[in-house]
């Protein structure tokens, strides 16, 4: 089932995780009713940025739980540590304000 951003507004999400993919590229997932889902900006396209602040600033006025930043690095084996059977995820909680200052203040 995809979900869609545009459907997101009343909608409670456990957590939105915000996986960073390579270089500056983050693609949206939401937790909702315990299931892990791709958020989709159109029938074609994941909802994809090249900002994290630009991400986080597309939920700020949903009602969230839980904000992270995730990574997983496919690269272990080529930096010389040997290839895992298990993940290598990180999880880095973030705050629920996109902002060092309130943009209001500025």
């Amino acid at each position: 089932m995809k979900i869609y951003y545009k459907n997101l507004a009343s909608t409670k999400i456990e957590k939105l995780i915000i996986n960073s993919l390579e270089q500056a590229l983050y693609q949206a997932l939401v937790v909702i009713d315990g299931q892990e889902h791709v958020v989709w900006q159109s029938e074609q396209k994941t909802l994809i940025t090249r900002n994290l602040t630009k991400m986080r600033e597309y939920f700020e006025k949903m009602n969230i739980n839980e904000i992270v930043l995730r990574h997983e690095s496919p690269y272990d084996e080529m930096v010389g540590q040997p290839i895992k059977n298990n993940s290598n995820r990180l999880e880095v909680p973030l705050a629920k304000n996109p902002y060092s200052v309130l943009k209001n203040l500025h």
